[in-house]
């Protein structure tokens, strides 16, 4: 078995016999791995407990056969504590991260810039002001679907290519808004809509927000100003997009719009 080393991030853990543990990671140099923590289990381990948040450098033999590994060698880089104001919310949307990356991430990929834009990320719900916690979050998440090649279109209609100003509709009260279809995975103007299909109605300034957020950086998305219910309409949308598009059809991280509304982050 050849050994590998790999910077990487701990995405969760799970108890593997009697006193090993199976450790999921996310690595700079082969994406996804999950690796066995012999003796990971006792209070004694040379390695320390391996905990989730934790940014570390490893060393670990894998089987070519049965793609097996074992952790050797464990050295801490940085552990993320989430202790500053709103310690509840910035676990939570850390939380959402690290469980997108374990339902999402393919297995011995490398995702070099997906990464390090975690590593920042993570940085940054440690330490930005608590109003800023959900659009980081949010501008994040974007982010990632685009790096796993499923970014939405907010720019214009999926279909027929419009202009996103050329996709708005009027409601009966004069709100402009516009339409999106999860299942086609963007905007869709009214001559490109079919009566059968679902969608979701996004007003026009919720479509300004979501778009600026998925082009800022993620510096950027921290001067965004966010309300919690724009953040919990935004999100739903997401997350509703990501069941069409994916074959995880029952994200763990759909449980976050419960945990959203009671965090009390609020601007």
């Amino acid at each position: 078995m050849p050994q590998v080393k790999s910077e990487g991030i701990v995405l969760k853990s799970v108890n593997w016999k009697e006193h090993s543990k199976i450790v999921t990671i996310f690595t700079d140099n082969a994406g996804r791995q999950s690796i066995v923590d012999r003796g990971g289990r006792s209070l004694k381990s040379k390695r320390g407990r391996l905990m989730t948040f934790s940014r570390l450098e490893m060393a670990y033999f894998k089987s070519e056969r049965s793609g097996t590994g074992y952790i050797t060698e464990v050295e801490p880089l940085e552990i993320f504590q989430f202790e500053k104001e709103g310690t509840l919310g910035r676990l939570t949307f850390a939380s959402a991260a690290v469980e997108l990356l374990y339902d999402l991430l393919p297995a011995d990929e490398p995702q070099e810039g997906l990464y390090h834009l975690t590593i920042q990320y993570l940085r940054l719900i440690d330490k930005v002001r608590k109003a800023a916690i959900i659009p980081v979050f949010l501008a994040y998440f974007l982010k990632l679907l685009s790096y796993l090649g499923y970014r939405p279109n907010f720019a214009g209609c999926i279909s027929c290519g419009k202009e996103s100003r050329d996709t708005s509709l009027t409601n009966s009260n004069g709100v402009s808004y516009h339409v999106f279809s999860p299942e086609r995975g963007g905007l869709v103007c009214s001559t490109c809509q079919k009566p059968e299909e679902y969608y979701i109605k996004l007003h026009s300034e919720r479509l300004d927000k979501i778009y600026s957020l998925q082009t800022a950086s993620l510096a950027e998305s921290a001067r965004i100003k966010l309300r919690l219910g724009e953040a919990e309409e935004l999100l739903e949308l997401l997350t509703s997009f990501l069941k069409y598009q994916t074959d995880a059809r029952e994200l763990n991280s759909l449980k976050f719009l419960e945990k959203l509304k009671k965090t009390e982050i609020q601007n």
